[in-house]
């Protein structure tokens, strides 16, 4: 929150935050919904919550037309775990980062982990690239050519053991996997290979280490994506085993 003059108010942990918050609506006519806010459960619930910011949500932004290029970006990993930082201590709520590769990757990950934890903060998910090299026009995982699916399980593999480096919680996977047109490719092999292949990765998991796949609706596949929805992805994460999960986002949904 920010005082009337712009100056941030820092506190150790969102319960606190709340307090102070329902002390400033108190009489003016704000109606607060959460009536047990204050609950000393409810309390302990908020102290714990853990809020992961994506690495790359510290990068210039813009649409697929272009990037709008900002003042002050970060230029490597570890001016994004900066970034990431900085948003912890104002927030005391985004202790985990996620990392994407090759866009984050570093000579020597043992170091990039104490460089992490020495910020305060831990990784949650690694995040795979699957979508931008020439080779995943038809997809990765789910690709028609063997050689383009052992290249991405590969990928998947070496991910896993990057998250083994730098303690990570979970390997969080969004394909780009999909068709443009009727007839390029046999949907019901596509989905078979992406079982396949998610299947070796899953079977390298570590201990203690998730799976989550994301789905989108549409795009960059504009006929069919191989991971459409959240009912798709169940499906997949079902034939591997009890270590996967569905990454549920909200802005890959259908509208309405």
């Amino acid at each position: 929150g920010r005082g009337c003059l712009g100056r941030p108010w820092l506190f150790t942990d969102l319960a606190a935050a709340c307090r102070h918050a329902l002390a400033q609506v108190t009489g003016r006519g704000v109606i607060v919904l959460v009536s047990d806010l204050l609950d000393p459960a409810a309390e302990r619930a908020l102290a714990s919550l853990a809020v992961e910011t994506p690495s790359w949500g510290y990068g210039d932004s813009g649409t697929r037309f272009g990037v709008f290029r900002q003042a002050g970006r970060p230029r490597d990993v570890r001016e994004r775990i900066d970034d990431a930082a900085e948003v912890h201590r104002l927030t005391v709520t985004a202790g985990a980062v996620a990392l994407h590769f090759p866009w984050d990757a570093a000579d020597d990950y043992d170091e990039l982990r104490a460089y992490i934890e020495g910020a305060g903060l831990r990784v949650g998910a690694v995040n795979p690239n699957l979508f931008q090299d020439p080779d995943y026009r038809l997809g990765s995982i789910a690709h028609p050519d063997p050689r383009v699916r052992e290249k991405a399980v590969r990928h998947l593999l070496e991910c896993l053991e990057i998250a083994t480096a730098l303690g990570a919680s979970a390997q969080s996977l969004w394909l780009a996997d999909g068709t443009n047109y009727p007839g390029q490719d046999d949907l019901r092999w596509r989905h078979r290979r992406l079982v396949e292949g998610l299947r070796e990765a899953y079977a390298a998991l570590p201990a203690g280490v998730r799976m989550y796949l994301e789905y989108k609706l549409y795009e960059p596949a504009l006929y069919a994506t191989d991971v459409q929805d959240w009912g798709q992805s169940l499906n997949v994460v079902r034939q591997l085993g009890d270590q996967a999960g569905v990454c549920v986002d909200t802005g890959h949904h259908a509208m309405g």
